[in-house]
């Protein structure tokens, strides 16, 4: 199955590995990390990140998250940021494929926007993994 916005110059990403690749491309990410809700890494970009590091950090910050929405009485997480003094902001995407709850984290610079393009990057794992 083709992606619906692949074109003849530019393969479509095969992998989560480039699907991260391609999305911190395209966003000017400085990093991307896909993970379990556990905190177990599946993919990053650059690979030089410490992905076990940063998924079970980003898996801390969703039950520390989850637990102040129940508190609050708020419905479902969409997704967490965090700024530092900087502006720059640490984006975690949650997301569900079949039963799996995902994380997608972002490192993304001041004023940069993410939001289109995480939810491409989204859609487009949702579909491999089903695949």
């Amino acid at each position: 199955m083709q992606p619906e916005h692949s074109t003849a110059q530019t393969p479509a990403p095969t992998r989560f590995e480039e699907v991260l690749t391609e999305l911190s491309r395209q966003g000017s990410f400085q990093a991307a990390i896909l993970a379990t809700s556990d905190g177990l890494p599946i993919a990053t970009s650059p690979s030089s990140l410490d992905a076990q590091l940063t998924a079970a950090m980003v898996a801390m910050l969703r039950k520390v998250s989850k637990d102040a929405r129940s508190e609050l009485g708020m419905g479902e997480l969409d997704e967490v940021s965090l700024y530092d003094r900087n502006r720059s902001r640490l984006v975690c995407r949650f997301f569900h494929v079949d039963q799996e709850e995902l994380i997608l984290a972002l490192l993304v610079a001041d004023g940069a926007r993410y939001r289109r393009t995480s939810t491409q990057a989204i859609r487009h794992i949702q579909t491999m993994w089903a695949a």
